[in-house]
């Protein structure tokens, strides 16, 4: 595989990821929702991280943050508290005793800004790649 592959493939399985976000959504499994958007910006900034390093292979850190500050990227204020936001649920969506704390804050009002506000960031990542 090439780079170009790469960044190919953290497009595509983060597409795969929104469409299940959206999904869960609609069936109202919030927690959920937000671990999967959480992923959708994780393997889109994994694209850009594979664009702007030598190696292919970004590291295995679920941290959105931390592999922005290896690219290009500029994220505004607004993109980087909600890059923030995300990553809480990354960790709250993996472990049990997380998970009743964050299931109280994914109501439908809350997620469904927070999904609007990914959907922005997810659209401004991939209009910065090939």
């Amino acid at each position: 595989m090439n780079k170009h592959d790469h960044i190919l493939y953290w497009k595509e399985t983060a597409e795969s990821n929104w469409q299940a976000a959206q999904g869960l959504f609609q069936t109202g499994q919030y927690l959920e929702c937000l671990f999967f958007a959480h992923l959708v910006i994780e393997k889109l900034s994994k694209a850009h991280w594979v664009r702007d390093n030598v190696d292919d292979y970004p590291p295995r850190t679920h941290n959105v943050l931390k592999l922005w500050s290896a690219t290009t990227l500029q994220p505004t204020p607004d993109q980087e508290l909600t890059a923030t936001e995300l990553n809480t649920f990354q960790m709250e969506g993996r472990y049990q005793d997380y998970q009743r704390i964050a299931s109280q804050r994914a109501t439908r009002t809350f997620t469904g800004t927070l999904l609007n506000d990914t959907e922005q960031l997810r659209t401004w990542l991939l209009s910065k790649l090939p």
